[in-house]
């Protein structure tokens, strides 16, 4: 037995092969029952790309991002202020109240009360990746964005994920010490009852352009980037225990992307998209991927699931019910090829 596989077995249970899952519901089985289709959905009104959507009072909200514009700051495209929501019943997008400034690599989650917008870069031309410490705050009850508890340090390219209503960013870019230069980071704050922010123990390592997602109280962190000299894309994969504030690997993702998307879907870890760059960094000569990988808690492994219809990365990827909503990106590696396409992935 691997060491992956006792960590897991340790946090989880060994129940799981008692005919319960470690979360205590039906045998993990009826997982392997479903079957998957896409189907396209309506479109954004505007190509959009490096977006991390959040679900809120049942609606999907995609907040900043980057934009195609006439006059752009950053190879064709500039941040965006917009805030566009879909109503899955209607299964059509209306557009909210703007953000108070524009921003991509906006951070979007929801606590029971607000809908954040965490961090992200602001920028203008020669100067498109400014990390910024700034929170936004949205409430159905004003529906109005109101400044919130900033972060304890500027964080962009993070990871999302709220559990019992805190709020957790991990990891992505920040401004290096006495440095106007980004740097990686595996800062981890928590921000308790929508009122402070905390420290919790930081990741293993500092990385950028993960995927995270929440299942059974454990915040799951997939892939990346590590920037610099040395930049790589990575398989690393670990997930945070928050009852016991500890960090345990688990199996690596299958191949080592960053700028891909993870939601919890029918109990297993969903991974869709991503990009690689090409040699030397070369975003231009990178690849973009498909396909969709999930992960069983159980088993220990990594499955092929349905690919997507088109390659993308910086898009985003949420769940209402038993369906994973994929939005925007772009369907070539960096700036390139922005989507406003909406993917759903229907499980039966």
């Amino acid at each position: 037995m691997n060491r992956s596989r006792r960590n897991i077995l340790k946090l989880f249970g060994a129940t799981t092969f008692l005919g319960a899952d470690c979360f205590g519901r039906a045998a993990y089985a009826v997982a392997d029952s479903y079957s998957y289709s896409w189907r396209n959905g309506q479109p954004l009104d505007t190509p959009t790309q490096e977006i991390y959507p959040a679900v809120f009072d049942g609606e999907i909200y995609v907040g900043g991002g980057f934009v195609l514009d006439d006059d752009p700051i950053f190879f064709g495209l500039s941040p965006s202020n917009s805030i566009s929501i879909y109503n899955p019943v209607a299964k059509s997008w209306r557009y909210g109240n703007p953000l108070p400034e524009p921003r991509h690599h906006l951070g979007m989650a929801s606590s029971e009360n607000f809908l954040y917008g965490i961090g992200g870069f602001s920028g203008v031309k020669g100067n498109a990746w400014q990390a910024k410490s700034d929170v936004f705050r949205f409430s159905s009850e004003k529906e109005e964005w109101e400044i919130g508890p900033p972060l304890p340090a500027p964080m962009a390219e993070s990871v999302y994920a709220t559990n019992n209503g805190n709020i957790h960013v991990i990891g992505g870019k920040t401004v290096g010490i006495n440095s106007q230069l980004n740097v990686d980071t595996k800062n981890h704050f928590v921000l308790f009852n929508d009122k402070y922010w905390e420290k919790a123990a930081p990741a293993t390592v500092s990385r950028n352009s993960a995927a995270s997602a929440v299942l059974d109280g454990k915040i799951f962190v997939v892939g990346g980037r590590i920037s610099g000299k040395a930049s790589k894309n990575l398989k690393f994969s670990e997930f945070y225990s928050i009852d016991d504030d500890r960090w345990e690997p688990f199996r690596p993702f299958p191949i080592a992307l960053a700028g891909l998307a993870a939601v919890a879907l029918n109990g297993k870890i969903f991974v869709s998209g991503g990009e690689a760059f090409g040699a030397n960094g070369n975003w231009r000569t990178g690849k973009a991927f498909r396909q969709v990988w999930s992960y069983d808690l159980v088993k220990d492994t990594w499955e092929k699931e349905l690919d997507m219809p088109e390659p993308r990365h910086g898009h985003g990827a949420v769940v209402i019910e038993n369906s994973m909503f994929i939005i925007g990106g772009g369907s070539k590696v960096g700036p390139q090829e922005t989507l406003s396409s909406l993917l759903v992935l229907q499980s039966a």
